[in-house]
């Protein structure tokens, strides 16, 4: 089997294929010269065009985005109800929590000297710093024991006492404190209210 000089050259072992003295001069010469031509011929072939530069190519026209779509406000209404919720259940939870701290006070408190009765001191120290904190939430706890009693203070009168020694209308003993949370009235007052004996009770 013959094969062509170039053939041979490119092949990676040559001996396997055929052996150079097997072949004939003259083919291998006419085979060479083949190559040559061929070489010369992509020689002469004219260079690919340059690329166009990019001063020449067409300028991009910017396309301008599409405005998003307006975001609907959601009405007042749908958002109002789970507010209200959140805030009446902290509202109850801090005014039960107040009422406690206030009872334990007042069960701490000797009425006689109003002082702290002397086995509940150290138990007076958390309590008051418990007030201390609430004052810091803007929470004001209040049960206007021994203050003078006016129509408008923010209470439920349970009874009208009338006690001695009494120039006017004044609030004698509290069931339940006035809790007011930043301006807000959170629990309404019980107390009983005692009045001058030369007057007649209330109704």
């Amino acid at each position: 089997m013959q094969y062509s000089l170039l053939a041979q050259i490119m092949a990676r072992d040559p001996r396997k294929l055929v052996r150079f003295p097997d072949v004939p001069l003259d083919q291998a010469l006419l085979a060479l010269q083949q190559l040559e031509t061929n070489l010369q011929e992509l020689k002469a072939l004219p260079p690919p065009p340059p690329p166009a530069p990019r001063e020449s190519m067409p300028p991009v026209v910017p396309v301008a985005a599409p405005e998003p779509a307006p975001i609907a406000e959601v009405p007042a209404t749908l958002v109002a109800p789970a507010a209200t919720v959140d805030l009446e259940a902290m509202s109850g939870s801090l005014t039960a929590l107040a009422t406690q701290v206030w009872r334990a006070r007042v069960r701490i408190i000797d009425p006689e000297t109003g002082e702290p009765r002397e086995e509940m001191r150290r138990i007076h120290r958390h309590v008051e710093g418990a007030f201390e904190a609430f004052s810091q939430l803007g929470l004001t706890i209040n049960d206007w024991v021994n203050q003078p009693y006016d129509a408008g203070l923010p209470v439920k009168v349970l009874t009208f006492q009338p006690t001695p020694d009494l120039q006017r209308d004044t609030v004698l003993e509290a069931v339940r404190p006035t809790v007011i949370w930043k301006d807000r009235l959170l629990q309404m007052g019980e107390v009983i209210v005692g009045t001058p004996q030369n007057t007649e009770a209330k109704p």
